[in-house]
């Protein structure tokens, strides 16, 4: 019709037809908006109406003979009105995302692509994915994701960009469904916090990145008949969150994504369970905004990598402070996740006057502490010292056959300005072993006097700070030794250029220990004071 206006020989019909928009411009502003609302959706997500799993390609082109759209088109003919064309756009893309315990036999990507979910024959779990999309379909939602089906974990690919992406889908999500399996109707108050869900570490993540929440029991019926749009917004659902994760809901909801509070978030996911051990990690790139290579297969070293990457990129090294089991990506980090449900000791120093600054800066001895005199009673170990006096160490590690031992404090923050424990755990090399009670890894070495003048007035400062903690109770710490007392670890010194021997002579290596070691001294005064000096010695790190 424009067309032939535009064409006619009458110039009053040409005037008028550039009072009107060509119909492609506004199927343009469509198709743009189209683009800008699925950009940060999951690549693959269930069309609630079809049943069938819709890439996003197939989002964009299905789009475009809706009757919703053709009427949006049509109703501009002067003006092309982009607000409401985004706002239409963006409320007919609004998905749901479901969050479960997986059960055997879960309707895979494999299984679900060449057929609509209602299709699928009858069985527990094909029963709890079609119920899952009849739900956000009555509810007047046409896409649905669920991460047994819409994740083809046959391409690497789209596994890593779904673990990386996933706590922003459930972001993005306009809700979530929590199945809470083992919970039946009639609920009651507990029964969420004993749920089976309510143990896993991918639901923790999932929970907290949505901004509603459906729970509901195993039979589809509303959690304690919670018949409200948000189950987050109720006060006996916060109680009981509250009481799953030991924090206020207040603090729970205060945690967002990125590098803040990393030890509250390493603790809230340390109690909960994990299929894969690799999860562990995984789980947790989203709330740390992370992003790493999955290697399912490389067990405890995710986490290892997940860790490295946290104080790296943070310089927060409370994630030092642990007792358990070394992993085998360093042995300054855990094996587990579970260690950091731990309480954090305070190591909060006494004040050290100005007159003591100078004493301990003059009087610095090279000497490390080192413990002797080592007996064993079962995994107790016993090593006399020549100032802290006899202080306990519990491990599976047989440190009867070391020749020295070293007690270290790696994670003090303003003590060690962040920055260089960051950068060792980024940049020191691993080797392997043949000894299996134990894995290697790399404490920050430490530089000799003639490398880092402790008269430097902010080293001097420093070291008095350090020193002065010997007269409190301190725990977690860490019996560590030279790498060069383990010749399995190390290679022929022929093999080595002259950096690598300098670097073996400076390397030491995690003893972990299954509880904090703590030692106490008597209070300290002069004489003491500059007996703990002689004996000990306060270094930078490299």
């Amino acid at each position: 019709m424009l067309s032939k206006m535009s064409q006619s020989s009458d110039p009053e019909i040409r005037a008028f037809h550039h009072r009107y928009i060509d119909l492609g411009e506004t199927r343009l502003a469509v198709r743009d908006a189209v683009q800008d609302a699925i950009r940060d959706s999951p690549r693959v997500l269930i069309n609630t109406i079809s049943g069938r799993l819709v890439d996003k390609s197939e989002q964009v082109s299905a789009s475009e003979p809706l009757p919703v759209f053709n009427k949006l088109i049509s109703s501009m003919t002067t003006d092309i009105d982009r607000a409401r064309i985004q706002q239409d756009v963006t409320e007919y893309y609004r998905y749901a995302m479901f969050s479960h315990k997986w059960d055997d036999n879960e309707p895979l990507f494999e299984k679900v692509k060449d057929i609509a979910v209602y299709d699928l024959e009858a069985s527990p779990t094909n029963n709890k994915l079609r119920m899952f999309c009849k739900i956000v379909r009555d509810a007047g939602l046409h896409w649905a994701w669920s991460d047994t089906c819409c994740i083809n974990k046959a391409d690497h690919f789209v596994l890593q960009e779904a673990l990386v992406s996933m706590f922003k889908w459930y972001q993005g999500a306009a809700e979530t469904l929590v199945l809470l399996r083992g919970v039946r109707s009639p609920s009651r108050r507990g029964d969420l916090v004993k749920s089976i869900w309510n143990s896993r570490v991918w639901t923790f993540q999932e929970y907290h990145a949505s901004k509603v929440v459906r729970f509901y029991n195993e039979d589809w019926t509303l959690y304690m008949n919670l018949d409200i749009p948000n189950h987050k917004e109720s006060p006996e659902i916060l109680s009981e969150m509250e009481e799953a994760t030991g924090i206020s809901a207040q603090a729970l909801m205060a945690l967002q994504p990125g590098l803040d509070d990393i030890r509250e978030k390493l603790c809230l996911a340390s109690t909960r369970e994990t299929t894969f051990l690799e999860d562990e990690a995984y789980s947790l790139l989203g709330i740390f905004s992370l992003s790493l290579p999955v290697v399912y297969g490389e067990g405890d070293q995710a986490l290892g990598r997940l860790l490295s990457q946290l104080v790296t990129s943070s310089g927060d090294t409370s994630i030092l402070a642990w007792t358990g089991k070394s992993g085998r990506f360093n042995s300054c980090l855990p094996a587990r996740i579970s260690v950091f449900s731990q309480p954090l000791t305070s190591y909060i120093p006494r004040a050290v006057t100005e007159t003591e600054i100078e004493t301990i800066a003059t009087r610095l001895r090279n000497a490390s502490l080192s413990l002797n005199s080592i007996t064993r009673s079962e995994r107790v170990f016993r090593a006399k010292t020549t100032v802290l006096g006899t202080v306990e160490i519990r491990t599976e590690e047989d440190l009867s056959r070391f020749k020295s031992l070293y007690l270290v404090h790696p994670w003090v923050d303003f003590l060690l300005d962040r920055q260089p424990v960051g950068s060792i755990l980024e940049t020191l090399p691993e080797e392997s072993t043949d000894d299996q009670s134990s894995t290697i890894g790399e404490l920050p070495s430490l530089p000799g006097p003639s490398t880092t003048p402790l008269a430097a007035p902010r080293s001097r400062t420093r070291t008095a700070q350090f020193a002065s903690r010997f007269g409190l109770s301190f725990g977690r710490q860490t019996a560590t030794r030279p790498r060069d007392g383990d010749g399995a670890s190390l290679r022929p010194p022929s093999s080595l250029s002259q950096t690598d021997k300098q670097t073996r002579a400076l390397s030491y290596r995690r003893v972990a220990t299954e509880k904090a070691i703590t030692v106490q001294v008597e209070e300290i005064t002069p004489a003491v004071l500059n007996k703990l000096i002689e004996d000990v010695s306060v270094q930078d790190l490299l």
